[in-house]
């Protein structure tokens, strides 16, 4: 990996390695810091046929700066990119935060599923592990859901025992999921027993962030219709650049992650008044 190749300022990163590069990973990291919005957005053989770069190494170029594939390198991309604008103009794809980390995700959702017994209603977020949460929801409810997340409510509705509810509002394609102010006024009316969200930075001091500005008014607004809320985030969205803050941890009753028990993040985070759970990892044989 360059050195300074951090994924929490993979900008500075590129910037600090790009002379070092071999021509051809040079031209990559100038099409990804020149035009990093057409590099999230566009396919892997749109932006190999725009530099005459072979797919194998653009996967090359992505894993020299620490991250498994284009998706991981994607996400970091407009995490960086939002963090040096002060404000992102544009968010990873759905498909690309489908595509990573997904046995963590899976984990923590199914250690998630063992906080809502005796619940009857759940306000769900959008994006991938919001997905992945409500997959695992088969064998409790029957429940009452509502959400944000257009795959969030088909993967509920696909246990054909809860009743499932969207909130309503514009549609943000890039994300599916709802925004905007109905989305606000809807929720004000609301009362739901637990909130499982996400979120794009998990910090001890700054508390909870995402992406856009629209999403964080409308992430705010499922916390204050919750009596409780449980956060559902992998150690890659810990301590990432602060973006639009949605809350701080004080709104927080448990962070279920696949942090190591003894990681001292942890330490951090429960000195806020959090609850932290450790989702339980499968072991894989070598």
């Amino acid at each position: 990996m360059p050195d300074g190749a951090e994924k929490t300022d993979l900008i500075s990163a590129i910037e600090a390695a790009r002379d070092g590069l071999s021509p051809k990973l040079q031209a990559i990291a100038r099409f990804a810091l020149d035009d990093p919005e057409s590099f999230v957005r566009n396919t892997s053989r749109e932006i190999c046929a725009t530099l005459g770069a072979s797919e194998p190494t653009l996967i090359r170029f992505c894993q020299s700066f620490g991250h498994s594939g284009l998706s991981d390198f994607r996400i970091a991309l407009a995490l960086s990119y939002a963090h040096h604008a002060r404000g992102g103009l544009f968010e990873p794809l759905h498909h690309d935060r489908r595509q990573v980390n997904v046995t963590q995700k899976r984990a923590i959702a199914a250690a998630a599923v063992t906080l809502i017994a005796g619940d009857r209603s759940l306000l769900i977020d959008n994006g991938s592990t919001a997905e992945c949460f409500a997959a695992a929801l088969a064998g409790v409810g029957p429940l009452t859901i509502m959400t944000t997340g257009l795959p969030v409510a088909q993967a509920a509705l696909a246990h054909g025992r809860h009743e499932v509810m969207l909130t309503g509002g514009r549609i943000r394609p890039n994300a599916l999921a709802l925004t905007g102010r109905v989305v606000e006024t809807v929720l004000a009316s609301m009362r739901f027993d637990t909130f499982v969200m996400g979120a794009d930075s998990v910090d001890p001091e700054t508390g909870l962030s995402t992406f856009r500005e629209d999403e964080a008014h409308v992430t705010l607004a499922m916390v204050e219709a919750a009596a409780r809320v449980i956060v559902l985030a992998d150690r890659t969205k810990l301590r990432k650049p602060s973006l639009h803050r949605i809350c701080g941890l004080d709104r927080v009753d448990t962070l279920v992650t696949d942090l190591a028990p003894d990681d001292p993040l942890v330490a951090q985070i429960e000195a806020r008044g959090v609850c932290v759970l450790p989702a339980q990892m499968e072991e894989t044989t070598p």
